[in-house]
């Protein structure tokens, strides 16, 4: 049963690994497509100290 787990620990690794790049890279993106309108909202409500 230790081998199975074993076997499978890298490729999951793997995946996780890409899918959190993939979801940083969309955030990324969106930051900077958005991010002023971002920080103005932000700072219009007060909530910029909160950063």
């Amino acid at each position: 049963m230790n081998s199975t787990i074993e076997t499978y620990r890298l490729p999951l690794i793997a995946a996780v690994s890409l899918l959190l790049l993939g979801f940083g890279g969309i955030v990324f993106y969106g930051w900077l497509r958005f991010g002023s309108s971002i920080l103005l909202t932000l700072g219009e409500t007060g909530l910029s100290w909160c950063f």
